[in-house]
């Protein structure tokens, strides 16, 4: 009979690593694994805080890996794009500022 998997042994992990944004196969490095999403994430933007609080370019890139059983995905990527922000202008990416809006309009869901 076979023997069940433990849960542990079937648990993703996250890795962060830090790259750089113009050679993404670039690891420059592990800086953290982390048990879920929410607590890489975390380490993510404490890091980039901690590292580059003006968000100048002193990290090129992160990016968060999750690890399967014999698979590596990766699941969310930051980018310092050149800008004085340090990141994309939302309207250029989402074509409205994503930053800004607060829902439907009403009006358009009256009966």
């Amino acid at each position: 009979m076979a023997e069940p998997n433990s849960h542990a042994a079937a648990q993703s992990s996250y890795e962060v690593h830090e790259g750089l944004k113009s050679h993404p196969g670039l690891d420059l490095g592990l800086r953290a694994t982390c048990e879920s999403s929410t607590d890489a994430l975390d380490f993510a933007f404490d890091f980039l805080d901690e590292h580059d609080p003006e968000r100048e370019g002193r990290v090129s890139a992160l990016e968060i890996v999750k690890v399967h059983p014999g698979q590596r995905e990766t699941v969310w990527r930051y980018e310092h794009d050149g800008s004085h922000r340090g990141h994309q202008d939302p309207t250029e990416v989402w074509g409205f500022d994503i930053t800004r809006w607060r829902g439907p309009d009403r009006a358009a869901f009256r009966a």
